[in-house]
């Protein structure tokens, strides 16, 4: 599963469905009931792995949560959407360094994403959670945000070719 339709284009532009047996799906942003139930039913009644491709940012950490753990708004269907064992394959703080970015492709944290990272910092599911903490703490430190899409400054099929097959070889699940 992917954020945004733009990252959906990339996979689905380099067949990545077919070299690596999956279906893929995006929510344009936070995914909709419809996307997250679907998704739980891929996962519970066909047995499917679900790996969520998201921006390193508090929103791309909100969405897991709530593909993860179920919305605290609609807790009353979180039963019927949560995906406890949805697996985070998405960028991360490290990610600029590991991957030799380049710095064109990051964005500066502003005032509402760093709000919003401490905010979150103290939601149950995420302060249980060290390598999480580690995770929000290292994206506030480097005081910027990067993007899926900041992976195609290594080249336009970097994300289908080399980051994501070495992340589901490895297993480098953010949990």
């Amino acid at each position: 599963h992917v954020e945004k339709d733009t990252v959906w284009q990339r996979f689905n532009e380099d067949k990545f469905w077919r070299t690596h047996n999956c279906i893929l799906t995006h929510g344009g942003g936070q995914p909709p009931r419809g996307v997250r139930r679907m998704l739980y039913r891929l996962h519970n009644e066909l047995k499917l792995p679900v790996y969520c491709l998201l921006d390193n940012d508090p929103w791309g950490y909100y969405i897991y949560s709530v593909l993860k753990q179920g919305s605290i708004n609609l807790a009353y269907e979180s039963q019927r959407m949560a995906i406890p064992e949805a697996r985070f394959i998405g960028v991360r703080s490290r990610d600029f360094d590991r991957c030799e970015l380049n710095s064109s492709v990051t964005i500066r944290l502003s005032d509402s994403d760093k709000k919003r990272a401490t905010q979150i910092k103290k939601y149950p599911w995420f302060e249980k959670k060290r390598a999480w903490q580690k995770e929000i703490d290292l994206m506030i430190k480097n005081d910027f945000k990067l993007e899926v899409e900041a992976l195609i400054n290594k080249g336009i099929s970097y994300v289908t070719e080399e980051y994501v097959p070495e992340l589901l070889e490895s297993g480098d699940f953010l949990d």
